[in-house]
C-alpha cells in the first residue's frame, strides 16, 4: 500500500486565475479535484433542501423565470452588498463542509495519490484541517477588477462590491505553505506552479 493520500488545498480571492492554472495541473495530470464553489450551486437546485430555504429568505425575484432555477448572478448582487446577506445565504444553504469532507474521504478510502479541494473560503470555513498543503493564490487588485468586469459582464460597482467581500490575501497569507502571483505571464505562473505540484507529489 502506497503512502497516503496528499490533500491539496487551494483558495484565493475571485479572479485570482487560480481555477485556470489549477485546470492546467488538472488537464496534465489528472489529479482527483472538487471545486467547493461549483459543489455548493449543486445545493441549491430545485427539489433540494436548500432551495426553499434560500427562496424563503431571499424571495422568488431570485428565480431564472424559465427554469426556476435560482439565478446565481441575481443572488450574488444581492448578497455580495454586505456580508450580513452572505452570512444568510451560507446559513440557508445548509452544511457545506460535510459534503465536500465526502468527498475528500472518499478520496482517501480509494487511496489516491493526491486530491485538490479548490475553495473561495478554504480557510475561513476550516476546510484546512484536512489539508496537508495551502496554496494561496493572489493578483492586483486592479487586474482582479478587469478580470472580474470582463468575465462576469459586471459594472465596476458590482465588481468592486465582489472584491470589497473578500478576505485580503495578507490575512489568508498565514495558513498558506505556498502563495502564488499571477500578475507575472501566464507560462511563468504556470511554471512556478507545476515545478511546487511535482515536488510535492514526489515528496512522499
Amino acid at each position: 500500500m502506497k503512502d497516503k493520500t496528499i490533500i491539496l488545498g487551494i483558495t484565493g480571492s475571485i479572479a485570482t486565475g487560480k481555477s485556470t492554472y489549477i485546470q492546467k495541473l488538472i488537464t496534465e495530470f489528472a489529479p482527483e479535484y472538487c471545486d467547493a464553489d461549483k459543489l455548493v450551486h449543486t445545493l441549491y437546485e430545485p427539489g433540494k433542501p436548500a432551495y426553499s430555504r434560500i427562496l424563503d429568505v431571499f424571495g422568488k425575484d431570485i428565480l431564472d423565470e424559465k427554469t426556476k432555477y435560482i439565478d446565481r448572478k441575481k443572488l450574488g448582487a444581492i448578497v455580495f452588498k454586505n456580508k450580513d446577506l452572505m452570512k444568510n445565504l451560507t446559513d440557508a444553504i445548509g452544511d457545506i463542509g460535510s459534503e465536500v469532507k465526502k468527498i475528500v474521504d472518499n478520496w482517501i478510502i480509494k487511496n489516491k495519490k493526491i486530491g485538490i479541494v479548490e475553495a473561495v473560503n478554504l480557510i475561513e470555513a476550516n476546510y484546512i484541517e484536512w489539508c496537508d498543503k495551502v496554496w494561496l493564490f493572489k493578483v492586483d487588485s486592479n487586474i482582479a477588477l478587469n478580470r472580474l468586469i470582463k468575465r462576469n459582464n459586471l459594472s465596476d460597482t458590482e465588481a468592486n462590491k465582489r472584491i470589497n467581500s473578500q478576505t485580503p490575501w495578507k490575512k489568508r497569507a498565514q495558513y498558506s505553505d505556498l502563495i502564488i502571483d499571477t500578475n507575472d505571464e501566464i507560462e511563468n505562473i504556470y511554471k512556478n506552479l507545476k515545478t511546487n505540484y511535482l515536488k510535492l507529489i514526489n515528496s512522499q
